[in-house]
């Protein structure tokens, strides 16, 4: 048996805690970490004072993920707010050449502009429309800051607001020492993950900033009487290969066109292992999908494509009686197969 190691860092899946509609995937993360803690009581008592009892309670389950890449979204979990979308009033700063004093800014200002002057002198100044007129400023190029209306996301920071709550998945990869492909993923899923709201970005002249987020486990009501409350579910999950599957299904295995109607139908190929459905379906980039004529006249008006969505053709489909759509498993022996029949009634 060989030794199996958990290598880099976790991607990160985060989705409504509610609707479960994802709200940002982070796979640029620096570190991901999550942290299981316990509080104990000691019980003592007798000659020397041994232990008799421990009493462990106080379980929390922390989760801190450090990300490269710039997403307002991870500001947005940490105080709680949504993004806005509109026109906002904001500042904007530019160089402005002027002409014995007058010059022309690129945005209507809202309110006045203050110009800086080379000899280090503010004026403040009322624009008409863009048009400035900046005392003292004679025939120079200044910099000039004024407030003007743009259009773009907004997150307003509320001082009562909690931050979010949010359904949280880390899924990372399991290495064997002797092979250099994935052997297991894991993947911890946290259904009800309470963002710390605790967020610091810091603007370094010689590197990329990072932003984080950190936060811990709320518990999660079981959906059945016999399992008790929990904060999270940890699986180890096996890379799915070809060999893995005893057998594939296609389905629906019977698909029905009305005559002279164009029509199509979506062909879904899963595994079988152990005589059950497998949890995933293999993606029809896996598959080849062919189709068997059998022996009508018409057949060439059914079809089906590299996706596997079978389809009719309008004209002459009523002299086409039937056609077999083989689905080819990609295994490394070309046995696994299914077929699903198309008919025009």
């Amino acid at each position: 048996m060989s030794n199996e190691f958990l290598v880099s860092v976790a991607d990160v899946v985060i989705r409504n805690a509610t609707t479960g509609v994802a709200i940002a995937i982070g796979k640029a993360n620096v570190t991901s970490a999550f942290t299981l803690s316990m509080q104990a009581a000691d019980v003592r008592a007798g000659i020397n004072n041994p232990l008799l009892y421990s009493y462990y309670h106080t379980r929390e389950m922390s989760v801190k993920i450090e990300q490269a890449t710039f997403d307002e979204t991870i500001l947005a979990l940490n105080v709680g707010a949504t993004i806005g979308t509109g026109t906002y009033n904001v500042a904007q700063t530019e160089c402005v050449q002027l002409t014995d004093g007058s010059g022309v800014v690129t945005l209507t200002p809202v309110g006045d502009v203050s110009a800086f002057l080379s000899n280090g002198n503010i004026v403040e100044c009322t624009p008409s429309t863009k048009s400035i007129y900046v005392t003292g400023g004679s025939n120079q190029a200044v910099t000039v800051a004024y407030t003007t209306a743009k259009a773009g996301d907004q997150i307003t920071v509320a001082s009562t607001t909690p931050p979010s709550i949010v359904d949280l998945t880390l899924i990372a990869e399991i290495r064997a020492s002797d092979k250099t492909t994935v052997s297991k993923y894991f993947q911890i899923h946290i259904p009800r993950f309470q963002v710390a709201g605790n967020y610091t970005l810091n603007l370094a002249a010689n590197g990329v900033s990072t932003q984080a987020l950190e936060g811990r486990a709320l518990v999660t009501q079981s959906t059945d009487c016999t399992s008790g409350e929990y904060y999270a579910k940890i699986s180890y999950l096996p890379v799915t290969t070809a060999t893995s599957y005893s057998a594939i299904a296609s389905l629906p295995s019977a698909i029905t066109f009305t005559a002279s109607t164009a029509g199509s139908s979506q062909l879904t190929v899963y595994g079988i292992r152990g005589g059950a459905y497998d949890n995933g379906v293999i993606a029809s980039a896996n598959c080849t999908f062919s189709k068997i004529a059998n022996g009508s006249s018409g057949s060439s008006k059914f079809g089906v494509t590299a996706g596997g969505l079978v389809y009719v053709l309008a004209t002459g489909a009523s002299s086409d009686s039937s056609t077999i759509q083989t689905m080819h498993y990609d295994a490394t022996s070309g046995s696994l197969f299914d077929y699903s029949v198309a008919t025009v009634a």
